[in-house]
């Protein structure tokens, strides 16, 4: 048996780097995966991809992650798909590079919106998915940028901080609700996938630029997707019954400096 048989899993950003990986991981471990992205096609590759190795265990759907109107439809998909919703991973986000004095508001809001306002939305809306199907579980994509400062990421630690907190803030009401949903947050540092991209590009591109990047890093390298995807298939399974307001660091030890 898989570590998440039966579990019915949407997973936002679901297209490619971590949202892809998550859906590959946990499909490999006996779950059925809806995966959704603004990127329709890339989502339904990835869909297709999974469909080949478990026939039927993914979905691909259109997910606009800002609109209320998106997130009732992608629920609804899912749920009718998988036959529920017992773990919903908010994946989607995006990344700006700016301080105070350079950024603008409008990637302000949009990284806000997109990074932020998407996870109160779709949990909100989910919350009834997610009450019919426990043991459920949230599990939130937040930042080592969420713990640790940056003065050129002002709008993306403000986010990934939000998204810290507002983890901890709904798995204390569904526990005092007596719900059985845990929500965690886990904490990459830079990983290889598209958003690290144009990091790597400051440092001067190529190897060059991602050594730049690995040298903050104690354990000397960039994180990969699977490292990432370890951790959210535990908080995924039932092995994590019992833990939940919990900050799971994916960072090579960057944040015990």
């Amino acid at each position: 048996m898989g570590r998440v048989d039966g579990k019915k899993v949407l997973i936002t950003g679901g297209a490619q780097g971590l949202g892809a990986c998550f859906g590959r991981m946990l499909a490999d471990e006996g779950a059925r995966v809806a995966l959704s992205d603004v990127n329709f096609e890339g989502a339904e590759a990835t869909a297709d991809e999974i469909n080949k190795k478990h026939p039927g265990a993914a979905l691909a759907i259109k997910h606009d992650v800002t609109s209320k109107k998106d997130w009732e439809e992608a629920l609804d998909a899912a749920a009718e798909h998988l036959g529920g919703i017992s773990v919903l991973i908010n994946n989607a986000g995006i990344g700006t590079w700016g301080n105070i004095e350079t950024e603008t508001y409008e990637n302000w809001r949009r990284t806000q919106e997109i990074d932020v306002d998407s996870i109160f939305i779709g949990t909100q809306l989910a919350m009834p998915y997610l009450k019919e199907s426990q043991p459920a579980s949230i599990i939130n994509i937040s930042s080592v940028a969420g713990m640790v400062a940056d003065g050129m990421m002002l709008s993306y630690n403000a986010a990934k901080s939000a998204v810290w907190m507002m983890s901890k803030s709904i798995a204390l009401h569904c526990a005092k609700s007596g719900y059985d949903i845990r929500s965690n947050s886990v904490h990459p540092v830079f990983t290889r996938t598209p958003i690290v991209d144009p990091l790597i590009q400051l440092g001067g591109g190529g190897a060059e630029g991602e050594k730049k990047l690995v040298r903050q890093i104690p354990l000397g390298r960039l994180g990969e997707p699977e490292d990432v995807g370890y951790c959210v298939l535990y908080l995924a399974s039932d092995e994590s019954r019992f833990i939940t307001a919990a900050e799971f660091k994916i960072d090579g030890g960057i944040t015990a400096q």
